[in-house]
């Protein structure tokens, strides 16, 4: 009991130090108070009048990897692999910018692969948001690490699962080692040597039955780049989107072995994985998602756009958040009582 509180205390306070370094420290020094301000503003609005205070927007449908555990594989989607256009990107913003203040540009795509990520940063920006991406890293060349610090990129998270090519590569399926170690060096090395505050860098580790015994030196090199956070994270296998058999043929393969290793699952006596089972939902009511036409739908998870709650592109914002029949799917899925709940990996 007393070890749960105090890694439930340490959680927190790693949280809340990250938090005040991303959004107050950093912009302090950088002398951006307007974007403090709105920050304070889309809280304040989050805590007392349930807006949301973080959008998911998904400015491609396209990926140039095939993980094998991927949350979003391309034959799930159902959809067209299509880019959004700078047009609807700015219409998008310009609709929800006065009520949520972290924008990332990611969901089921790589965003490198859009031509127009520069000026979506830019634009964003413009308008006091602060902005993310998670990238992959195997075409963060010098070209494009120029173009995202110069767009005035507020963060950006480096998926590195391995290191080296043997732990990386099976898991990064069609990434090459060798050549993400370079890009995520350089471009660390290109915001020490401009002496740059951002973009918030943080490395990505995902912990696998292949890099289990790594830790130490993803440290030490998260250390040695200068990254200003390094995350491990348990792995996922999303259970909407692969069917049993297959999960557990991933589980088999993926899942960590060490007794110390992060990990969300737990496996029974026939060595089955079993989930968390939690009752309550907060991101539904915390975070807006949407897809690459515009449509606004219910969490990060519903990459099939089953449950809309409209479009961007056609809707007033405030218009669609506080519809009745919106209000009262939030709720339900605050309760996890939807069939996409049921297999959620987040909880």
């Amino acid at each position: 009991m007393i070890k749960a509180i105090k890694i439930k205390i340490k959680t927190y306070a790693t949280h809340l130090y990250y938090l005040l370094k991303r959004h107050f420290i950093n912009q302090v020094s950088l002398k951006d108070y307007r974007k403090i301000i709105h920050y304070l503003k889309v809280g304040f609005r989050n805590k007392f009048f349930n807006y949301p205070r973080l959008v998911m927007i998904e400015i491609g449908t396209t990926c140039n990897l095939q993980c094998e555990t991927c949350p979003t594989p391309r034959e799930y989607l159902e959809r067209p692999l299509i880019l959004m256009n700078i047009d609807d990107f700015k219409k998008i913003i310009d609709n929800i910018k006065n009520y949520v203040h972290v924008v990332l540009l990611y969901v089921s795509n790589e965003p490198l692969l859009n031509p127009y990520l520069p000026e979506m940063i830019k634009y964003a920006a413009k308008n006091f948001l602060y902005v993310m991406i998670s990238t992959n890293a195997t075409l963060l060349d010098e070209k494009k690490s120029n173009e995202l610090i110069n767009a005035g990129l507020d963060e950006i998270l480096l998926c590195l699962d391995g290191m080296t090519k043997e732990s990386y590569e099976p898991f990064r399926t069609g990434a090459d080692f060798d050549v993400v170690i370079k890009n995520i060096r350089n471009f660390c090395f290109e915001k020490k040597k401009r002496k740059l505050k951002k973009p918030y860098v943080e490395v990505q580790f995902i912990v696998t039955k292949l890099n289990q015994d790594q830790i130490p030196e993803i440290k030490k090199f998260s250390r040695e780049i200068g990254s200003d956070r390094l995350k491990i994270k348990s792995l996922s296998i999303a259970e909407y989107c692969y069917s049993d058999k297959k999960r557990q043929e991933l589980v088999d393969k993926f899942l960590p072995t060490r007794e110390d290793a992060k990990v969300r699952y737990k496996k029974d006596i026939d060595g089955k994985i079993k989930k968390r089972k939690i009752a309550h939902c907060n991101t539904v009511k915390n975070q807006i998602v949407t897809l690459v036409d515009g449509r606004l739908v219910l969490c990060c998870y519903d990459v099939r756009g089953e449950y809309v709650y409209g479009n961007l592109l056609e809707k007033q914002f405030k218009d669609i958040w506080f519809d009745q029949k919106n209000i009262n799917k939030r709720k339900i899925a605050e309760k996890r009582q939807y069939a996409l709940c049921k297999k959620c990996d987040l909880y």
